[in-house]
């Protein structure tokens, strides 16, 4: 008998990126290092407590235990439709123009297999979000790389991109916030990015999970730019913005024919998410101000006494407009694995390398300061304890 292996061509799948981070993690504390992982994009912080008392009643309703509507309860979609009425200024049509997922990661590694066939090109940041490739390795599809420079704030630069790069392509990932540099996207990048999927006849699929961990200005959607639900979709998520990363509960808004052609996929795939967590995304994002305020200015100062820390050490650091990473390269120069390692090794600290986002990110490395503000300070003590002079 043959060993099951996943779709694609064979040794086209790579094991997830943050499942070998953690498989060194633990052999660390095998050793008996008091290992501080700042690798993983989880908050630490719970679920704001009135989200999960709110959500406690909802768990408790018989209504709530059918199976749900796949594509999100109308009321679900109603409240998306006001929140971003709201916050963006943009008009969406509830019953077609929004699909809540089941965490945005089941929807952008899905999405390829609505919009894609066999040999098909994918327009892919590097660097860039590794979930991405998913959807595109096992549909066969073919990946093309635009790099992101740290001297153009890791926005795309499409004016230097030819015109034969964008030739036969069928869709485009973009993610502003970004992950892994923390970068914030504008209306002229959106702009850009939407004339090209115009004339060039292909889909723009934006994730936008991080939109409102922002330190500045709040990040646009590039439902702003007009013309743009003719091409995109853009997804959004409760994980990082509520502290539910556990709870699993997304959306999809933008073109109708693209959100119905993930929404039939969908219905035969799975069942949608369970009806109390939807009720309770209704709750935030009613009361969204007052429970993100308080997140967001978490992570600001945290940001702010790490990257400080960095500096004061000799690293070069990107400094995040939105998200809870730390793009940096360490003071001598160095590939991102051996950063890693020796980080590691004389720190007892777990990041991850840059090279596991893209080529282009090679001698980068992403902190994630989602652990304790105690563990964070220790981390930067430990790390700015390391002599980068000596051979490690």
């Amino acid at each position: 008998m043959k060993k099951p292996r996943l779709g694609g061509k064979p040794g086209s799948f790579p094991p997830y990126l943050f499942r070998d981070l953690d498989k060194k993690r633990q052999e660390a504390v095998k050793k008996g290092k008091d290992v501080i992982s700042l690798a993983v994009g989880d908050p630490d912080l719970p679920t704001p407590p009135a989200i999960a008392r709110f959500a406690a009643k909802e768990v408790l309703k018989p209504a709530n235990h059918c199976y749900p509507e796949g594509r999100g309860t109308l009321r679900l979609r109603k409240a998306i439709a006001a929140w971003h009425k709201k916050r963006h200024g943009i008009t969406l049509d509830p019953q077609t123009e929004i699909l809540t997922l089941i965490g945005s990661k089941e929807g952008l590694a899905h999405l390829p297999f609505a919009f894609l066939d066999r040999g098909d090109t994918v327009l892919m940041p590097d660097p860039c979000y590794p979930a991405y490739k998913t959807g595109i390795l096992l549909s066969e599809a073919k990946i093309k790389r635009f790099p992101l420079f740290e001297k153009d704030g890791f926005l795309p630069d499409f004016d230097a991109l030819p015109a034969s790069f964008f030739k036969g392509a069928k869709m485009m990932f973009l993610n502003y916030p970004n992950n892994p540099t923390g970068a914030v996207g504008n209306l002229k990048v959106y702009a850009k990015a939407v004339a090209a999927a115009r004339k060039h006849g292909f889909w723009i699929a934006q994730d936008a999970a991080y939109s409102e961990i922002y330190f500045g200005k709040p990040s646009p959607s590039i439902f702003q730019v007009p013309g743009a639900k003719d091409v995109a979709v853009e997804f959004y998520s409760v994980s990082k913005t509520y502290c539910m990363t556990g709870w699993r509960l997304a959306w999809m808004i933008g073109n109708p024919g693209a959100v119905a052609a993930l929404t039939h996929l969908k219905e035969n795939l799975d069942s949608g998410q369970f009806n109390a967590i939807q009720e309770t995304t209704v709750f935030c994002l009613e009361n969204h101000d007052r429970l993100v305020k308080p997140i967001r200015e978490v992570f600001r100062a945290r940001a702010d006494f790490f990257i400080a820390a960095l500096e004061k050490a000799g690293w070069t650091v990107f400094r995040p407009g939105a998200t809870f990473f730390v793009w940096a390269k360490p003071p001598v120069k160095a590939a991102s694995l051996d950063c890693v390692y020796r980080v590691l090794e004389q720190a007892s600290v777990l990041i991850t390398p840059g090279s596991g986002f893209g080529p282009s990110a090679e001698g980068y490395v992403r902190f994630s300061l989602t652990a304790p503000e105690k563990r964070i300070r220790e981390a930067a003590a430990r790390i700015s304890r390391i002599d980068w002079s000596k051979p490690k």
